[in-house]
């Protein structure tokens, strides 16, 4: 089974130049998580609970961090605790507006 939150939208604080740490920006989170599907699910430990995947994401996106990277693998590793029944984990980190002289477009790790 394959459990998706799409398009999480954060203001934060991450990045490298003192500008980013003062102002913040946009930055957009995706997240997929396998797992082996099961029989019957009957309660939500039988399932991966979406509000436990947003406040993992979420207390890590209010961390200011330099790069987008380490906040990318800190989420991934974070979900790997908690549900352990994960066969795979994808975080897929958007920095919607990067600080690059005439760049127009976005910059977006994955882990």
């Amino acid at each position: 089974m394959l459990v998706e939150l799409v398009d999480l939208a954060f203001y934060a604080y991450h990045g490298l130049y003192e500008a980013e740490r003062i102002n913040g920006g946009e930055f957009r989170v995706d997240v997929a998580i396998e797992t082996a599907n099961k029989a019957v699910y009957h309660t939500i430990k039988d399932v991966v609970n979406y509000e436990d995947v947003y406040r993992i994401v979420k207390a890590e996106m209010d961390i200011p961090r330099d790069f987008i990277e380490e906040v990318a693998r800190t989420i991934k590793h974070n979900l790997l605790a908690t549900f352990t029944d994960a066969e795979n984990i994808t975080v897929t980190l958007t920095k919607c507006a990067p600080p690059i002289e005439g760049m127009k477009g976005s910059a977006k790790v994955t882990v």
